[in-house]
């Protein structure tokens, strides 16, 4: 991936994360019960991300954007999660979508949709799965056939980030036979040749997760990303930038891990066990002492992630996977740690606890499931040891 430039201070970062944690404090967590119950992202609480810079943050300046970095949207992704990972997750297609344009796009093409990107006037859609299709590319099946000023779309998708309302949507597909990025504008969605289904979940509420059906869609002005002769490198282009949402994951997880510290804490502080409060008991201190380590590892991780994606880095996939993976199971793992805490009161409907507990696995699905990213770090170095031992 080609490098994003850095703008600015370490000081403006900083102003950013402290303008998200305010926000956090002040709207999300007073909200986020409700907004769950409903499963529902308010159209107030997503224009104060757009007023925040967070949906198109590193569209370069010349497209009007601000060209952040990844390493600089880590605080700021890290403390919207805090919050409800469900934000974090609904800026991510569009931070995919730029680092895809932005990197493969054609002059024309980045003119036509940067802007809107970096505005918010649009946000995008990002769409790999399929019914048959999840980490393995090879079983997808949805094709796209030139067609006069644009592309006629057959298939079905599953789990499109951002589908009901984006303006555009990146989605994998064979474009003549060839596994191929296509750039497909919303006119036309939800019709009765490309229907939509959003789908229900038990947890990360609130973002969009559409089902599509295509049947014939005939979609102008719909082309490949990067122009024809990109034709059959879609999977290269998308599994390139699923590095910045690798990072955005890792994130959301650190969040959570935030947010169940601080109720291990509270638990600790407040709760009282045998006349005395429940932290003066080594038990409580070493789990906690546990959480704060292992949080500390996941962030020194996610960093050196985040670093490796905006320099285009050799090392980047293997450490964005490693990342995903790490902070993930600490995710789920330490928010299990502050339920033991506070025994029977994290089961209750609507404690925050017990919303956690639904979340935290989504960060081990989401930009690819953590048992294929195992394997795929796993997988070179038993070969090479292998071929070494051939030798």
């Amino acid at each position: 991936m080609t490098a994003l430039p850095t703008l600015r201070s370490s000081s403006d970062a900083e102003a950013l994360r402290a303008a998200v944690q305010a926000f956090v404090d002040d709207t999300v967590l007073p909200g986020v019960g409700e907004w769950d119950r409903e499963d529902v992202l308010p159209d107030a609480v997503w224009d104060r991300l757009v007023a925040l810079g967070l949906p198109g943050a590193m569209v370069a300046p010349r497209f009007g954007g601000q060209g952040r970095t990844v390493s600089e949207l880590v605080p700021a992704w890290r403390a919207l999660s805090r919050g409800w990972i469900s934000l974090t997750g609904a800026v991510n297609p569009t931070g995919l979508a730029t680092a895809l344009l932005s990197t493969h796009g054609t002059p024309e093409q980045q003119e036509r949709w940067l802007p809107q990107l970096a505005s918010g006037a649009t946000h995008a859609a990002f769409s790999i799965t399929e019914p048959g299709a999840g980490s393995d590319l090879t079983q997808i099946t949805t094709t796209a056939t030139r067609i006069d000023g644009g592309l006629r779309m057959d298939g079905r998708k599953r789990w499109v980030a951002g589908g009901v309302t984006a303006g555009v949507v990146c989605t994998m597909a064979l474009v003549d036979g060839a596994l191929s990025c296509v750039l497909l504008p919303a006119d036309g969605r939800d019709s009765p040749t490309w229907r939509v289904e959003e789908l229900d979940k038990v947890g990360y509420r609130g973002v969009e997760s559409a089902a599509y059906v295509f049947d014939g869609h005939e979609a102008p002005g719909a082309e490949v990303l990067g122009g024809p002769e990109q034709a059959g490198k879609g999977a290269r282009q998308m599994l390139g930038a699923l590095g910045v949402g690798r990072v955005n994951v890792a994130c959301r997880a650190l969040g959570i891990v935030d947010r169940a510290l601080e109720a291990a804490l509270e638990e600790a502080t407040h709760r009282e066990v045998g006349g005395g409060a429940l932290g003066e008991h080594t038990h409580a201190q070493l789990r906690i002492g546990e959480m704060r380590a292992r949080l500390l590892a996941a962030e020194a991780l996610t960093l050196r992630a985040a670093a490796a994606v905006d320099a285009g880095a050799e090392e980047e996939r293997d450490l964005t996977s490693a990342a995903k993976v790490v902070a993930s199971e600490t995710a789920v793992w330490a928010v299990d740690q502050a339920a033991r805490l506070a025994a029977s009161r994290s089961y209750r409907a609507g404690d925050e606890l017990a919303r956690l507990r639904r979340d935290a696995p989504q960060t081990q699905i989401g930009e690819g499931a953590n048992d294929a990213l195992l394997l795929a770090l796993g997988r070179g170095p038993v070969e090479a040891a292998g071929d070494d031992d051939a030798g």
